[in-house]
């Protein structure tokens, strides 16, 4: 539970990174869960996980979070650090670490930043290093998640075991990833741009939170599938809402990663494809991009 008493605990070279915003939780009324929403100190608007110009300074984010009564610190994950999330690992009653996962991921990055989640019952471990590409980000079977880019971390500072410092694990941390995680098909083996680029993914999720698809957009990117009927429902929903924004099927691909819904089952393979590859093109062959609507828009019938 973040508390601010532990916030000192948090090493000191990534509160000297001006990589900090804050968050706030809230109760979602349909699926009784607490979720969080991501404020940027800068501008008081959404943060985002791939765009500097949302993120402060620790010392100044934390006088805004304690202004405004938020209910905690996040760090935004960027490069060189290697985050891994791990959930029901704790008991929240007793402080015992329960996971087996868990105690083999303590014993094999010893000495490296761990505390425990904002929940009480998940564990967050920090070191140096970066993750090859080819690694899965989230084994759900065992509640493991790791990151080394574009990703928010509820910092808590209520720290494991005394570790108080971000250790080097470079030379093991894929190996590491690969067993808890596992390995995916390289990107490049099922995706190939259909258009070229326009413009970058920032950019494009800047474009889409300021359009009207933007409430939608917003939810489904933070992971709420409340308005769905499953998982995957809300996934064909944000793909398509992308695909009308660009038809380059490697830029879905790499905003769907970013966002809150991805999930395992994005790089299981169906056939000769991915799961998120069948989604991707199902979405391009019924959507008409909005550089194509305004020839629609001249044919009169």
């Amino acid at each position: 539970m973040y508390n601010e008493a532990y916030i000192n605990n948090i090493p000191l070279e990534i509160r000297d990174l001006k990589q900090w915003t804050v968050y706030k939780s809230y109760l979602d009324k349909d699926t009784n869960k607490y979720k969080k929403i991501i404020i940027s100190p800068v501008n008081s608007k959404f943060a985002k996980s791939d765009s500097a110009e949302t993120w402060g300074d620790f010392y100044s984010t934390q006088y805004y979070c304690r202004k405004n009564r938020y209910h905690g610190m996040v760090f935004a994950l960027t490069k060189d650090i290697v985050f891994i999330d791990l959930d029901n690992a704790v008991n929240k009653e007793t402080g015992e670490i329960v996971s087996a996962e868990a105690k083999q991921l303590l014993e094999l990055l010893p000495d490296t930043y761990a505390e425990r989640s904002v929940s009480g019952t998940g564990i967050h471990i920090l070191c140096k290093g970066n993750l090859p590409e080819d690694v899965k980000r989230r084994n759900d079977s065992k509640g493991i998640e790791m990151y080394d880019n574009r990703r928010f971390i509820c910092m808590t500072g209520d720290v494991i075991d005394r570790r108080f410092s971000i250790k080097d694990y470079s030379n093991n941390i894929a190996d590491i990833a690969y067993r808890f995680v596992g390995k995916r098909p390289l990107v490049s083996e099922y995706f190939a741009p259909t258009a070229a680029k326009t413009q970058s993914d920032s950019d494009l999720i800047e474009a889409i939170l300021s359009s009207r698809q933007s409430v939608k957009f917003q939810k489904l990117y933070l992971g709420d599938k409340s308005d769905y009927l499953s998982h995957s429902q809300a996934d064909a929903a944000f793909v398509c809402i992308l695909a009308w924004w660009t038809q380059d099927s490697s830029q879905i691909d790499s905003i769907y990663r970013s966002s809150g819904l991805m999930r395992q089952k994005w790089d299981s393979k169906r056939g000769n494809i991915t799961y998120g590859q069948m989604i991707i093109n199902s979405a391009m062959s019924k959507i008409i991009p909005r550089n194509q609507q305004k020839y629609i828009n001249n044919i009169t019938m």
